[in-house]
């Protein structure tokens, strides 16, 4: 089971709780830098590419453990800043942050306009173009992380990976920057990980995240979290029948019925598969999680999306 990792227990004041207010950096001997050319090419140049476009800069997640996001501000202030000049030389912006974080609203402030947004029903891009710029049209959506990545490169610095990392197999509950080339199995080695106690890896978010089979891999340069998990971190992969709570419908932003299509998906019924919005899935996997029949109802639609 993958997008339902923790039974459908509240887990975001339990296990998502950072201890540290600073960022860890970790020194790996092996990791890769950059020069200033391949620098350029990789982060200035596209955003050169969408000149005169609006921008709003995304600093949230409905992601329970992808919440790095006000330490992580903090602690690289002057490369955000940096940053934020050249898009702001080339383009309007907005910021964008959940509504209930208020410690990042005034953070952000100084910097220019914060709209307060729901971090789950505005999570994808044409409601939260919608509600930060009353239209869709020429608007593109950077995370803030890829701000100050882009004002790390112009200071001549190489970028940092920025990611929250959580799980009882780990010392976590931190924001730890990593330089490109770092694999998991360096980030679990130099946070005092438990190999005996180590059952699951995940990259990414706790709710739709991807497992990571082999450790000896590269983190992904775009990762926003890690998960070390236990047993006890996890604890149900068994599934159940549906019972028809309804749950899943509740939950999801596109207002679609995730267990009918995952039924269409079972019956080889394309074409009504379709007809019920199947296509329109986000993959946000809100479904999985609020099922309490641990269904794994995200990953099938998502693989009856490629259905051919």
């Amino acid at each position: 089971m993958l997008s339902n990792l923790f039974s459908n227990v509240n887990v975001s004041n339990k296990l998502f709780t950072l201890n540290d207010s600073s960022i860890l950096e970790l020194s790996i001997e092996n990791s890769k830098e950059l020069n200033a050319k391949e620098i350029e090419e990789s982060l200035v140049l596209p955003y050169e590419n969408n000149k005169g476009k609006k921008v709003i800069i995304k600093a949230f997640s409905f992601q329970p453990n992808l919440n790095g996001y006000g330490t992580i501000v903090r602690e690289r202030k002057e490369d955000l800043k940096k940053g934020l000049e050249k898009i702001k030389s080339i383009s309007e912006i907005k910021f964008a942050v959940d509504g209930k974080d208020k410690n990042l609203q005034e953070s952000l402030k100084e910097y220019g306009e914060v709209i307060k947004v729901a971090s789950i029903t505005d999570l994808y891009e044409s409601k939260l173009i919608s509600k930060v710029y009353n239209e869709e049209k020429d608007v593109v959506i950077y995370d803030v992380i890829e701000i100050i990545q882009l004002g790390q490169a112009l200071n001549g610095k190489n970028t940092e990976i920025l990611t929250a990392v959580y799980g009882s197999a780990i010392n976590g509950r931190k924001v730890v920057a990593l330089k490109k080339g770092t694999t998991y199995k360096e980030v679990f080695e130099s946070l005092n990980g438990n190999a005996q106690e180590l059952k699951k890896v995940i990259n990414g978010g706790s709710l739709n995240g991807t497992p990571v089979y082999n450790l000896d891999s590269v983190v992904d340069d775009t990762t926003k979290g890690i998960l070390f998990l236990t047993e006890k971190d996890s604890p149900s992969e068994e599934s159940y029948s549906c019972i028809r709570c309804g749950k899943c419908l509740r939950v999801c932003p596109e207002g679609l019925n995730p267990i009918k299509l995952v039924e269409l998906y079972k019956m080889g019924e394309k074409e009504e598969f379709i007809k019920f919005g199947g296509e329109k899935c986000i993959d946000c996997g809100l479904c999985s999680f609020a099922c309490p029949s641990n269904i794994e109802i995200a990953q099938t639609i998502k693989t009856a999306k490629t259905f051919k």
